[in-house]
């Protein structure tokens, strides 16, 4: 073909002159009922066929015994939106599959097909409280797709949530307030809803800041009767921030005259959070008082209002220290998360906090960790002077490790500290220079004898403390290789990790890690187990070409890293 004819059909093609060819419909339906691999290609091209032939050829797979091929059909009936509500009785009856991704893709499709499946949204909604993430997901973009009366959908939530496990609670209002803006409109409606306002209060909080346009609503909630309602709503106006302003003399008066001290604490958090001054009158008051831990909500408050003012942050950190001794441990716990998020200056806090790690209760340092690693290395000399005291040597090593990489200068002291005779102290230092990263290489040689250990605990630990080095490991690169033929399974997933972090470019390596890391993919064992398999293939870049099908499986699945991966390593 000439340059020249190639042109002129480019041109005509613009020009509208010629059109590409429709799919052939009639074979891809043939396909379809063939099963196999042709079935899943026919279901994909399908989604570019006329709505009148694909949508009844698609609906008829969706009852097909093959979860693959129904997951499939699912997604390419989403594609034509509302022309596919015909297909709606079978995708509802999809939401009850025992498989994941068949869930998933039917609720999803159910959402694009909009108002035409509304008959499928008592399912929908009992499905945001699915074990699945994706499931969750997709039923919840779902249901805000579709334009359903709330006085028929939040009676029907809030019986779902009520009834949940209180561990899938969490994730379903995380969910909820990621939809940001769109979710607005129903949220102001249920914060007026009697029953569904506690749920609201909590998606509010989780929202945040762009819970704002909600202000009005929540103030209107502190007049509730119900007292878990008027506590998190006022969470939720501390959590929006400088935002919820509009409200400060609602929630003072919840401060000054709520009879329920959980309430009275709450309004002490939102007015510190909504950096609203004029409630330092008011807040200044109610620490004065009695109860302990309105006292230290109010300390904090003030503090925070007031950020320039020295007498009050220093009269408040001293409290705060001195709460960490209270008996009540909810008080002390307490004490621990105002002092690390009060944002007081080095020179107040740095005497207070010293004194305070040399105290003699052990209960009060592991109160104040919290708040010293909020404060960050700046306290790293005392920190360190604790890795030689036998009652602070834990705590000490747990603040360096969450400090990570901004810690460098604890390495030589972590290293030092591998010499004391305690297996568990010792796998914890190792998982602390592992934080610290490429800026512990200087502890290489003090690690390496770990990989030798008789203890299992002590192997992994150094191959993951070696593996987090990097490259500056690389000397011990010959005595992880014969790990990856371990007996252990995690054995050779953890030598396989750690190598792809030191020899990312090494050939050989990479021949003999990659098929450990792929068998890992499917690991269920633990949780992070596919991910960080999914990572360290990456890190192989084309050498890792093999793992493709494998990652692409996996990434279908809803393993995220695993998709990062195929990126990477197709580039």
């Amino acid at each position: 073909m000439s340059a020249r004819y190639l042109f002129v059909c480019i041109a005509l093609l613009l020009c509208g002159t010629l059109s590409a060819a429709e799919p052939d419909a009639g074979k891809l339906t043939a396909d379809l009922k063939a099963g196999g691999d042709a079935a899943y290609q026919a279901a994909d091209d399908l989604a570019d066929a006329p709505a009148e032939t694909a949508v009844p050829a698609l609906t008829e797979a969706l009852s097909s015994d093959d979860s693959e091929l129904q997951r499939r059909a699912a997604r390419a009936l989403a594609q034509f939106g509302k022309d596919a509500h015909t297909a709606t009785p079978v995708l509802s009856k999809l939401l009850d599959s025992p498989i994941p991704k068949v869930r998933a893709y039917a609720a999803y499709a159910l959402g694009k097909i909009g108002n035409g499946s509304n008959k499928a949204l008592p399912k929908l909604i009992k499905l945001i409280t699915d074990e699945d993430p994706t499931v969750r997901r997709e039923a919840l973009e779902a249901m805000l797709e579709m334009d359903a009366d709330p006085n028929v959908t939040l009676p029907i939530m809030v019986d779902v949530l009520d009834k949940a496990d209180p561990a899938m609670v969490l994730p379903v209002l995380t969910e909820m307030a990621k939809e940001g803006e769109k979710a607005i409109p129903r949220l102001k409606t249920a914060l007026k809803n009697e029953k569904a306002a506690y749920w609201a209060c909590l998606v509010a909080a989780e929202m945040g800041p762009k819970a704002a346009p909600a202000v009005p609503e929540l103030t209107a909630a502190l007049d509730s009767k119900d007292v878990e309602v008027r506590m998190h709503a006022l969470i939720a106006l501390g959590e929006i921030g400088p935002a919820a302003q509009p409200a400060a003399s609602r929630v003072i008066k919840a401060l000054q005259s709520d009879d329920v001290p959980a309430v009275k604490y709450s309004a002490a958090f939102a007015l510190a959070a909504m950096e609203d001054a004029q409630a330092t009158e008011a807040l200044q008051k109610a620490a004065e008082g009695d109860d302990a831990f309105l006292s230290l909500m109010s300390y904090y408050a003030v503090a925070k209002l007031n950020p320039e003012d020295k007498q009050k942050m220093t009269t408040a950190a001293t409290f705060l220290v001195e709460a960490m001794k209270n008996e009540n441990p909810n008080v002390r716990a307490a004490a621990a998360r105002c002092l690390a998020n009060l944002g007081a200056p080095p020179e107040i806090v740095q005497p207070i906090i010293a004194e305070a790690m040399q105290d003699a209760d052990p209960r009060v340092v592991v109160n104040i960790t919290d708040a010293i690693v909020k404060m960050g290395p700046q306290v790293l000399p005392k920190v360190v002077k604790g890795l030689q005291d036998d009652k602070l040597k834990w705590v000490s090593v747990s603040i360096i490790r969450q400090w990570g990489e901004a810690a460098p200068e604890a390495v030589a002291p972590l290293t030092e500290a591998l010499s004391v005779d305690d297996e568990q102290f010792q796998a914890e230092v190792l998982m602390a220079l592992g934080a610290i990263g490429e800026k512990s290489a200087g502890a290489v040689q003090q690690i390496r004898p770990f990989l030798k250990s008789d203890s299992r605990t002590l192997q992994l630990d150094a191959m993951y403390a070696l593996g987090r080095i990097g490259a500056g490991a690389i000397s011990t690169k010959g005595e992880i290789e014969p790990m990856l033929s371990s007996d252990d399974p995690f054995t050779q997933f953890a030598a396989a990790w750690s190598l792809a972090h030191i020899a990312p470019e090494d050939d050989n390596v990479a021949a003999k890690a990659v098929p450990v890391l792929i068998t890992h993919l499917t690991d269920t064992t633990q949780d992070y187990i596919p991910g960080e398999a999914a990572q360290a293939l990456a890190m192989f870049g084309e050498k890792a070409k093999s793992a493709l099908p494998a990652l692409k499986k996996a990434a279908e699945g809803g393993n995220e890293a695993a998709a990062e991966a195929v990126k990477a390593i197709s580039m």
